[in-house]
């Protein structure tokens, strides 16, 4: 059995230090990274969401596990 989805998403948080649904979704085949940093926050892991715009003006959010 594979990893959970939770377990995926903070080994590539801990490893690159910050994800997008972009990268959880090419790099990790996770189709909902929000729903999945609420698991993490609610399991009582800090993650902070940074938003930004793209080039075509989307907003997007940043997830980075925060400094304790």
């Amino acid at each position: 059995m594979g990893a959970r989805q939770i377990d995926k998403v903070l080994d590539y948080l801990t490893e690159h230090g910050s994800i997008t649904t972009r990268e959880a979704v090419i790099e990790l085949s996770i189709m909902s990274l929000p729903k999945r940093i609420e698991e993490l926050r609610r399991a009582g892991h800090s993650i902070v969401t940074e938003y930004r715009r793209s080039t075509s003006g989307a907003r997007y959010g940043v997830y980075r596990l925060e400094e304790r």
